[in-house]
């Protein structure tokens, strides 16, 4: 893999911003990281490495944080497929063709996002969501910091490749067969659909959801029949997974 195929050069008026900005928030970033209990790090474009790695267990893959500080995108050798890496590469090409397309002052709201396999320890491979967004532009527009956070997808292939931009009602969904973006309309939910994925979220089985709804269990049922047809998954699990990986929650 070579790491010049990942960023490109460009300068910045002051780098010591950064080490300040990331002093200054790393508390933030480890308090974040506890509370939530997700997987994330942080991508220097400029040094062109990772300035921060969350401890969470997910993204690692048994090593320890210092060592996927030291080693940045070239960790994603130890812990990505050839397969994977080729698409990774393909994505982070064309996905910079969609962020330098777009004016500067909407850069800092997309997020792109994704699936992989992570080759676990024992050799299996795991299916992860990965999402990117900027966290620090430079003054002609180019990412200088971004964060990524990775979860588990309730998808069975690598692939799935879309760019949102926050607040709106469509994403970009990318092709690898015709090698673009399509524009797409973003999953939308009725009323009663978002209540009974809210409460499924909380632990709720059919009957109290039913009961705090004032509707009977086999209506529960209709709505969450809807709801996996929606996101094209099996089970109620997966349809919350799906539903917090794509904003919908």
């Amino acid at each position: 893999m070579r790491i010049e195929d990942f960023f490109k050069e460009f300068s910045v008026s002051d780098s010591e911003t950064i080490d300040s900005v990331l002093g200054y928030y790393k508390n933030l970033l480890d308090a974040i990281s506890r509370s939530s209990g997700q997987s994330f790090y942080v991508i220097d474009y400029h040094k062109k490495g990772f300035a921060y790695v969350s401890s969470n267990p997910l993204f690692l893959c048994g090593r320890p944080v210092e060592e996927v500080l030291r080693k940045g995108y070239y960790f994603y050798e130890e812990i990505m497929s050839e397969e994977d890496l080729d698409m990774l590469l393909e994505i982070n090409q064309k996905g910079f063709g969609m962020y330098h397309s777009m004016p500067v002052e909407k850069r800092i709201n997309m997020v792109i996002s994704y699936d992989f396999h992570l080759i676990q320890p024992n050799r299996k491979r795991l299916m992860v969501n990965h999402k990117l967004t900027p966290i620090l532009l430079t003054d002609s527009g180019e990412i200088w910091l971004a964060l990524c956070i990775v979860s588990l997808s309730t998808n069975d292939k690598p692939g799935n490749v879309f760019i949102r931009i926050n607040g709106g009602l469509h994403h970009f969904r990318y092709s690898f067969a015709g090698k673009r973006w399509h524009n797409e309309e973003i999953v939308s939910l009725s009323e009663r659909e978002r209540e009974v994925l809210l409460l499924s979220a909380e632990g709720y089985a059919n009957d109290k959801i039913g009961d705090k709804l004032f509707i009977d269990v086999n209506t529960v049922k209709f709505h969450k029949r809807k709801l996996f047809e929606k996101f094209n998954v099996s089970n109620i699990a997966e349809a919350i997974t799906f539903a917090r990986n794509n904003w919908l929650l």
